[in-house]
């Protein structure tokens, strides 16, 4: 397939590109910075070309005869309006290219944010109730997609909501999860500083690898106006991650923890979706662990974005 894909140099997309290489596609990476991961140029199949998200008219001219366009990146804005304009906005508008220039498939890269606060156990049928405009702003880019599936018939629409994603850099120069909890963790760890977290924080991690194969899945599915949760079936909490960096270094940091009153027992996405259809479940403690142990074995990566 010839595949067009946003954000392919951000930490995400770069997993997806590599994963897509390794399936023999053709990827053309629509980048702000073309140079940025030099490496994922060398990948077989990979193409890079500066498309920004804002600038419509390049993306227009760069978009031809596309089998499917994954739309990864996200344009961040700190207020309501500046949301809608940089991601509702670019978002709907590379929709509205991407089927004009014939695109058989449209996957979007939305959040769990989109969801909003957990039930016990919440899926993809309970409605959105997003808390914030990130959220929101996904959960609006979702709706879009399912208005325009009415109108166009001959492109599908799917979409992936993914947790808390994170994993090492995927090739020499790739960014890590731009969340700095891990980092300070283990920056924490080494040093012997002492350890302050919320008791119970935690959530349902999912190793960036594990995510792009659900890319892939939904990529080859057939498919349409479905949403796929993007996470592992198990729950790791903070402190747990805080005590595999003190084993690891033979740190003496102490773990603080503050109660807020979280129960013992989490509120967990059922991930039953993904198996049912793509036979894909993950556990990510291995995983979690083995990133600690990069990230304090490399620390000259905690700068990486």
């Amino acid at each position: 397939m010839r595949i067009y894909i946003t954000g392919g140099t951000g930490f995400i997309g770069s997993y997806v590109v590599k994963a897509l290489s390794e399936s023999k596609h053709e990827i053309i990476l629509l980048a702000r910075e073309p140079q940025k991961v030099p490496a994922l140029a060398l990948l077989p199949g990979v193409r890079i070309v500066r498309a920004p998200m804002e600038d419509m008219a390049a993306l227009k001219r760069t978009i031809k005869k596309p089998d499917a366009v994954i739309h990864v990146a996200l344009c961040w804005g700190d207020t309501g309006p500046d949301m809608i304009k940089n991601e509702t906005l670019a978002s709907v508008g590379l929709i509205d290219l991407s089927i004009k220039a014939g695109a058989g498939h449209f996957i979007y890269t939305s959040s769990t944010a989109a969801h909003g606060s957990l039930l016990k156990t919440s899926d993809e049928s309970v409605k959105p109730r997003p808390n914030d405009f990130y959220g929101a702003t996904k959960g609006s880019v979702e709706l879009f997609m399912s208005a325009y599936s009415n109108y166009n018939k001959n492109i599908r629409f799917n979409t992936i909501r993914p947790g808390y994603t994170f994993g090492d850099p995927v090739v020499t120069g790739a960014s890590m999860e731009n969340d700095r909890r891990f980092f300070d963790i283990c920056d924490k760890a080494k040093t012997g500083k002492n350890i302050e977290l919320i008791k119970n924080d935690g959530t349902q991690f999912i190793w960036a690898g594990d995510l792009a194969s659900i890319y892939t899945k939904v990529l080859q599915s057939p498919f349409t106006n479905e949403t796929f949760y993007g996470l592992a079936k198990n729950f790791v909490t903070w402190e747990q991650i805080a005590k595999w960096a003190i084993e690891y270094t033979g740190s003496k940091s102490r773990i603080r923890l503050k109660n807020l009153g979280w129960g013992d027992k989490p509120s967990y996405f059922n991930v039953n979706k993904i198996k049912k259809h793509f036979g894909l479940s993950f556990n990510s403690a291995a995983q979690v662990k083995a990133h600690v142990e990069f990230l304090i074995d490399n620390p000259g990566t905690y700068k990486k974005k």
